[in-house]
C-alpha cells in the first residue's frame, strides 16, 4: 500500500511538472496581421503561423465575443501554445500596447524561402533553381509579394499587380493597403509555377517604372516546395508622375554653346527661343 502511495504521489507530481511547462511555454506576443488564411495568420512583421482549429478569437479590451475578424490593419494580441501554434487572437482596431516580441516565437514561424532569393535584393541568382528545373507538383505554398510605393502617390491610389498568367492585364491582382507606403497580397501558387509580374495603379499608363524613369523588366517569381515565400519590391516611380515635380535643367533655350538643347523634337516642330 506504501509503494502505491507512493507511486500516486509521483505521478501527481509528474503532472504539476508537465502543466508547470506548459504553463511556461504559453506564450503572447501583439502586431499588425498583414493576412489570415488557409489555417496561417501572418503579421506586418514578415512572420507566419500556424493557427489552431479550435482558435479563439475575442476583442482584445473586454476578453468578450467580438464582431471583428483576423485581417488585413487589425491589431492582434496572439496566444501560443507549447506547439507553437496560435490558440487565440485579441483583436483591436487601435494598437496594442507592446508585449511580448517575436523573436520569442520565431521558432514556430512557417519557414521562408531560403532556396530562392529575392531576384530584386540580389544581383546573382547562382543558388536559384533555374526555371526550367523546377518540377511541379501540384502542392500551393502560400507567397507573399509586398511593394513599397513612391511617397508622390495619391493617397487614394489603389496597386495591382499584373502578370504574365493573367495576359499582363493591369488590374489582374488587388492588393491590400498596409500603410501609406507599403501594399502586399497573399496568393496561393502551385510548386513549380513560374509567374513574372510588375505593378500597376489599375493602368499602364499609370505602371511602374525605374529609377530613372525608364522601364522595368517583369519580375520572376519560381514557386518551390516550401511552406512559404515572401517578395519585396520598390517601386520609385510611376509611368504617368507629374513632370511639373521635377526640377527644369539649366540652359533649356539655345545658346552659342548649346545650340540645340531638345534633340528629340517631332519633325516640323521649331526649337523654343527666348
Amino acid at each position: 500500500m506504501k509503494r502505491l502511495l507512493s507511486a500516486l504521489a509521483a505521478l501527481t507530481f509528474t503532472a504539476f511538472a508537465v502543466c508547470g511547462v506548459g504553463a511556461q511555454t504559453t506564450i503572447r506576443v501583439t502586431g499588425e496581421i498583414l493576412a489570415y488564411q488557409s489555417g496561417y495568420v501572418f503579421f506586418t512583421s514578415g512572420d507566419g503561423f500556424r493557427v489552431s482549429p479550435s482558435l479563439v478569437v475575442t476583442d482584445a479590451q473586454t476578453g468578450g465575443k467580438t464582431s471583428l475578424r483576423p485581417e488585413p490593419l487589425i491589431f492582434a494580441r496572439a496566444t501560443f501554445d507549447a506547439s507553437g501554434q496560435v490558440v487565440e487572437l485579441d483583436l483591436s482596431r487601435s494598437p496594442l500596447p507592446a508585449e511580448g516580441d517575436f523573436s520569442q516565437v520565431q521558432r514556430f514561424a512557417v519557414a521562408i524561402s531560403s532556396p530562392l532569393p529575392n531576384p530584386d535584393l540580389v544581383q546573382s541568382t547562382t543558388n536559384a533553381p533555374p526555371e526550367h528545373a523546377v518540377t511541379g507538383t501540384g502542392r500551393l505554398v502560400e507567397v507573399i509579394f509586398k511593394v513599397q510605393i513612391p511617397a508622390m502617390t495619391p493617397i487614394n491610389a489603389q496597386v495591382y499587380m499584373t502578370t504574365d498568367a493573367s495576359g499582363w492585364n493591369p488590374q489582374a491582382i488587388p492588393m491590400q493597403r498596409i500603410d501609406a507606403l507599403h501594399f502586399s497580397v497573399v496568393e496561393r501558387l502551385a510548386v513549380g509555377t513560374v509567374i513574372h509580374y510588375f505593378y500597376t495603379r489599375g493602368s499602364f499608363t499609370s505602371e511602374e517604372r525605374g529609377d530613372g524613369g525608364l522601364d522595368v523588366k517583369p519580375r520572376t517569381a519560381v514557386i518551390v516546395n516550401v511552406d512559404e515565400q515572401a517578395y519585396n519590391a520598390v517601386v520609385y516611380r510611376w509611368a504617368d508622375d507629374n513632370p511639373q515635380g521635377e526640377l527644369m535643367q539649366p540652359n533649356v533655350f539655345p545658346t552659342p554653346y548649346n545650340p540645340a538643347p531638345f534633340p528629340n523634337l517631332p519633325p516640323g516642330i521649331h526649337t523654343p527661343h527666348p
